[in-house]
């Protein structure tokens, strides 16, 4: 069958001042109509094509590269998979047995029937993503400055099809043992391990919460992730905690099923997200996790003529340890200057973060320094801005908010070409036709319009570029025809 073409909405501002609505495109299909190599390992398309593939599914996040390939057979068909896994030529591949049935998946019918998947990312787009040195965009993904994850087989044993007892694994496969009937606990209970270290020495913290936290919930019925600010509260209820040993470790069993939240808290140390996980029956996980101590901090914010501003909204983001990698809060700390133009940020890991600007009419352009936490004297400068008004029309001047029956978005960047540090905004069309964008670095832009869904090889109206001036509103009119 040909690929379907999925479109998410996402929030993007790496390598701009503001969060842009953008489409994230995701690639499925159903069926094993054979598929093109797109830069795997050598060897890993033979596994991709076998007869035996339900799906598979191929996506973001931003950039896409990582490719799962879903399969249905006995223990004949897999033994022919596990060969084709084990000629793959690369550093490590692994191997990981569930207890079934398969999880849920939203690109295939009846996924729960499943009963292997291999994944396989394209190094390329991996290295691009989290490697590159110039970009610490992807801080929030364990992923972030991290080799590429080895090509990997995911075994469901427990919902028919395949006896594991009968399986001969190659000496070449690594294989973790994830059913927690191994692990020592009930069948029908799912448990998580832990072990958690000094991220400044190494040494086990002894005394640490781990707290599992369902997300099926949140305060008043919110089921968006939480709020998790300086006095380390969480927005989702506890359901099961324990406390880390002498050794640094602990064990949390009869997690109930559901989507939860695992997370550590301990004196002295920043909160730290391990994992958003879908529970099922008798899910097994473990984590190694290192806490960073707990840091702040203090500075102020300035107009242009170096004058303090009361009111700016500062957040820490792009958190990071001393180590250099993400280190993941829930939500990124803010505060609001007082009357002095002074704000404090406190909460945060010790190591490195950005820091973030916003106060309306004002614009901030430092979105790529790297601040050290702690710091006492950070100063923030912000300056003057404008704002562009889009009104789109057909060519009788009705407004429209709609194109061959998509929506309309509405794209600025310099004029120059978008580039790191640089801003660039975006907006979806309003009922009314207009798309307004706020607190607008002065310059020179270029504005252009596109259905979403659109058609990369058309043009559907001419681009314009417009001055944005320090206090004032800039007209644009693009017209459909």
């Amino acid at each position: 069958m040909n690929p379907k073409l999925l479109f998410a909405t996402l929030l993007t501002g790496a390598l701009t001042t503001v969060a842009l609505p953008a489409s994230a495109l995701i690639m499925t299909g159903e069926g094993n109509t054979p598929v093109s190599d797109a830069g795997w390992p050598e060897g890993a398309l033979a596994l991709a094509n076998l007869k035996t593939r339900a799906g598979w599914w191929e996506g973001p996040p931003f950039g896409g590269g990582e490719w799962h390939f879903l399969y249905r057979g006995d223990n004949t068909a897999f033994g022919q998979a596990l060969t084709n896994f084990a000629a793959i030529r690369t550093r490590i591949l692994e191997l990981v047995i569930h207890d079934g049935p398969a999880p849920e998946s939203p690109f295939l019918k009846d996924s729960k029937t499943v009963n292997w998947e291999f994944t396989v990312c394209v190094p390329e787009s991996w290295h691009r993503l989290y490697n590159n040195p110039q970009s610490v965009f992807s801080s929030r993904s364990p992923n972030f400055r991290k080799p590429v994850d080895s090509p990997r087989l995911d075994v469901y044993v427990g919902n028919g099809g395949l006896d594991w007892s009968k399986v001969s694994v190659p000496t070449n496969v690594h294989v973790i043992d994830n059913r927690v009937s191994v692990a020592g606990s009930k069948p029908a209970a799912s448990m998580i391990r832990v072990e958690a270290f000094d991220m400044a020495n190494g040494k086990p913290v002894r005394g640490a919460r781990v707290i599992v936290a369902s997300m099926n919930q949140g305060p008043a019925g919110v089921t968006s992730k939480p709020a998790l600010r300086a006095n380390d509260q969480n927005a989702y209820p506890t359901i099961v905690e324990g406390t880390t040993d002498e050794t640094g470790q602990a064990e949390i069993t009869n997690i109930p099923n559901g989507p939860h939240q695992v997370y550590m808290k301990a004196q002295g140390y920043a909160v730290r997200v391990l994992s958003y996980e879908q529970f099922n029956e008798r899910t097994y996980k473990t984590f190694s996790t290192e806490l960073s101590k707990v840091a702040t901090i203090r500075g102020l914010a300035v107009d242009g003529d170096g004058n303090p501003l009361a009111g700016v909204k500062v957040r820490a983001d792009t958190l990071m340890g001393i180590d250099g990698r993400g280190y993941l809060l829930a939500a990124a700390p803010e505060a609001v200057t007082d009357a002095a133009g002074k704000f404090e940020l406190d909460g945060l890991p010790t190591g490195y973060c950005q820091l973030w600007a916003q106060a309306d009419g004002f614009s901030y352009g430092d979105v790529t320094s790297i601040y050290d936490v702690p710091a006492t004297e950070v100063t923030l400068r912000l300056k003057r801005a404008g704002v562009i008004m889009v009104r789109v029309t057909d060519k009788q001047g009705k407004a429209l908010s709609r194109y061959e029956n998509n929506e309309l978005l509405v794209s600025v960047e310099p004029k120059e070409g978008s580039k790191v540090g640089s801003w660039g905004g975006g907006a979806t069309v309003k009922d009314d036709g207009s798309a307004e964008m706020k607190d607008v670095p002065p310059g020179e832009y270029r504005i252009t319009s596109r259905p979403n869904p659109a058609n990369s090889n058309k043009e559907y109206t001419k681009e314009q570029i417009v001055t944005v001036k320090p206090g004032t509103t800039t007209e644009v009119r693009i017209v459909y025809e």
